[in-house]
């Protein structure tokens, strides 16, 4: 069974303590960092603040990104990232749209190679983090625009562990998910 390390929330720059355990977790002094941004379309500000974080903690490490939406990389390019990896660090966004686009692409079986075969750390932030379990609370359906969306859950996941997962439990709006696990016996 492979190392995993999930971040409920908060910024990049509050999880220094954090990034130290999760590259702690590689075994590499300065770990090679795969970041992947699914989850908000590929966007840079996301890409840039993990690599600060990193770089703030491990003086050394390389951080370089897989685009599954604005660059097309071939399999064989994503199985060259993933084998470079020493840490696979996954943002958040939008839960729902990101496992859409890794199975369109076979990502979240690659992924899940890597885990059961314990070649690098898989770690993630908010929807980074969800991706990891059998189930997961989302506020996927804030990102349509949309006024009246509402938190749902996501299943399955990549399916690491067999549990149900809550990012950002502490903010409003994220109540629903006791009662959601209380009344179905979660």
């Amino acid at each position: 069974m492979g190392r995993f390390a999930a971040v409920g929330g908060g910024t990049y720059e509050e999880m220094d303590v954090l990034t130290r355990r999760i590259a702690d977790l590689s075994g590499e002094a300065a770990p090679n960092v795969l970041f992947i941004g699914t989850a908000l379309q590929d966007s840079t500000n996301p890409l840039t603040s993990c690599r600060k974080s990193f770089k703030r903690v491990c003086p050394g490490c390389i951080v370089k990104k897989l685009s599954i939406i604005r660059t097309i990389y071939s399999d064989a390019e994503i199985d060259a990232l993933l084998d470079w990896a020493d840490v696979i660090f996954v943002g958040g966004g939008n839960t729902a749209f990101m496992l859409e686009a890794w199975r369109a692409r076979g990502l979240d079986r690659k992924l899940r190679a890597v885990f059961d075969e314990d070649r690098a750390v898989l770690s993630g932030l908010s929807a980074g983090a969800v991706c990891w379990f059998e189930k997961g609370y989302t506020d996927s359906e804030s990102f349509t625009g949309r006024e009246d969306w509402a938190y749902t859950v996501i299943e399955p996941g990549i399916s690491l562990y067999p549990a149900f997962f809550c990012p950002h439990y502490g903010d409003w709006g994220r109540r629903g998910f006791d009662a959601l696990v209380s009344e179905n016996g979660l």
